[in-house]
């Protein structure tokens, strides 16, 4: 495999600057996603998901469109993938996890 180098070797002979670049690039990839990309990160499909949350595949394609929504709404999504939704505030003195939304139950439904 001619002209082929493992990203180990590639590393090796990066500066610490492209370095630190990189890490920094990959914290951020990360921590930005959207649902339907953490959704696919999880080889789950939309008819898998919406099965789980007992809705049709239309109303969980609306809601990973959404740019507004319950929290209720989004940690059903989030458990349904295997996760846990924390809300965290983040002040220049530091963080603050939010308590009182972690209980919130309508109904089975997405709101």
């Amino acid at each position: 495999m001619s002209g082929h180098h493992s990203f180990d070797k590639l590393k090796e002979g990066m500066s610490a600057r492209s370095k630190k670049n990189v890490q920094k690039k990959v914290r951020q990839l990360r921590g930005e996603m959207a649902l339907a990309e953490v959704r696919k990160a999880m080889s789950l499909t939309q008819v898998d998901l919406a099965e789980t949350l007992h809705i049709k595949q239309a109303a969980l394609a609306r809601l990973e469109n959404r740019t507004d929504m319950y929290i209720s709404s989004l940690r059903k999504y989030i458990v349904a993938l295997g996760g846990e939704l924390d809300i965290v505030a983040h002040f220049p003195d530091g963080d603050v996890h939010i308590q009182n939304l972690h209980d919130l139950h309508i109904d089975n439904r997405i709101v």
